[in-house]
This record gives C-alpha cells, structure tokens and sequence, in this order.
C-alpha cells in the first residue's frame, strides 16, 4: 500500500520543504470502498463509493514500527481489523483516513485491497495482522 493522496503529499512536502506545521492524527482509521470507485477519485480524496453498510464507524487501526527491506521502509498493522456485518458488495480499494467516521475527514493513503472481495450480507470482511502494509517507496 503506497499511494498517497493529493492531501497528504501537499501537507508533507510544505511540512519538510517549507517549515509548514503538519500535526499528524493522533489516531488514523480504515476504511473500505467499493468496486465502482477509480484510482484517481481516491488520489483527490473523493469518499464517495465508500461502504457504509456495515457494523459501526471505520476502524482504528495501529501499526508496528519501521521496518526496512532492501527496496524501502514500511510499516504493517499490527492486529486483525474485522469489519463486521457487511452488506453485499465487493471490496476493491482500502483506505487511511484521519477521521472515524465513514463519508468524513481525509483520505490521507489509499491501496487496491491486496484481495478483492465480494461480501455477501452479513458477512466479515478481515484484514489480518500485517496483512496491510504501507511503504512510500
């Protein structure tokens, strides 16, 4: 999972380039969106075909420290995320946003979900620990 959206690139690079304050979220969430939803709608941060059927807010989400492979850092999660209570649809796309609730805040990344996966009613949707990782290489 490595792409940041406009949001973010423009709040990282004023905060390093040009001593622009950026205070990062004290939490940030996952969200899931649907198939019907592109690439560049969620580079510009449009919610818009965001799931919203199932069980409560997106979930808060925490992550292990920095690690390095040859290519460049990351970070994964560091526990299941369950969303619970699915509606029939198919997940296509992940999102890291800094708000809980669904339709709200920033997209801050998003990522193809490394399975897409179409939901029945009812059903639970799992990232698994460490089934999510991030890395801006």
């Amino acid at each position: 999972m490595a792409n940041a959206t406009n949001y973010l690139e423009e709040k990282l690079l004023d905060h390093i380039l040009r001593n622009v304050s950026f205070t990062s979220p004290t939490t940030v969430y996952i969200g899931l969106v649907n198939d019907t939803a592109v690439d560049a709608d969620l580079e510009a941060g449009d919610l818009t075909n965001e799931i919203t059927g199932y069980t409560g807010d997106r979930k808060a989400v925490t992550f292990d420290p920095i690690s390095q492979s040859a290519e460049n850092g990351f970070t994964s999660n560091d526990s299941n995320i369950d969303f619970e209570y699915m509606p029939a649809t198919t997940v296509k796309y992940l999102v890291i946003t800094d708000s809980p609730t669904k339709g709200s805040g920033n997209v801050l990344i998003w990522s193809p979900a490394q399975n897409i996966r179409t939901t029945n009613e009812n059903d639970m949707y799992r990232i698994p620990a460490n089934g999510l990782e991030v890395n801006l290489g």
